[in-house]
């Protein structure tokens, strides 16, 4: 199964914060030498027969490139430190509750652009939730991730599409939450 795959890092502070630069595009990877091409041009086995099955068709390798990183800004905790950050897709506003503040900083949701053949419908993958760290000893949890993408996205003419993605980050009394904490969310994409 084909993937291609990038990361985003996901940052906040509970001192300071800084964002990481984004990434350059990351082709696909695996043990699937054309499984990043769309269906109809990965070889033989899925041509018509005939040996022209992908003469007219766009056989343009998946891409994609994180243009912004997530970041949450600065927190702080305050009694037990317990609670969860919503970082809102639409509005880019970050939302604490329990025992968490907002201490500044500004908030920005992910962005990725996906590049592959024209009118071809993709899958997108994020994960179920990531750990961030800090190297000091702190952590915390990035989970319930969200995109602006329709339930089946397909890219535009130019064989584009671009989307944001956000998530929840959770912080419960048990976890040693302090520094700057990150976080990698692996996003992959693939032909379906």
């Amino acid at each position: 199964m084909f993937r291609a795959l990038a990361f985003a890092l996901a940052a906040f502070g509970l001192v300071l914060t800084g964002l990481a630069g984004a990434g350059a595009p990351l082709r696909a990877q695996g043990n699937c030498p054309n499984c990043d091409l769309p269906p109809g041009c990965r070889g033989n086995g899925n041509q018509n027969g005939n040996g022209n099955g992908n003469k007219n068709r766009n056989c343009q390798r998946l891409t994609i490139t994180i243009e912004s990183d997530v970041d949450f800004g600065r927190l702080v905790l305050l009694g037990s430190g317990a609670g969860q950050v919503v970082l809102d897709l639409d509005t880019g506003q970050k939302y604490p509750t329990g025992d968490i503040d907002d201490l500044g900083g500004m908030p920005v949701t992910g962005r990725a652009t996906i590049t592959g053949a024209p009118f071809e419908q993709i899958v997108v993958a994020l994960p179920g939730e990531i750990a961030m760290r800090d190297p000091s000893g702190g952590n915390a949890t990035l989970r319930d991730f969200v995109t602006d993408l329709e339930g089946f996205p397909t890219l535009d003419a130019d064989g584009q599409i671009q989307f944001r993605f956000s998530g929840t980050l959770v912080i419960d009394a048990e976890t040693k939450a302090s520094g700057n904490l990150r976080g990698r969310i692996p996003i992959s994409v693939e032909y379906p």
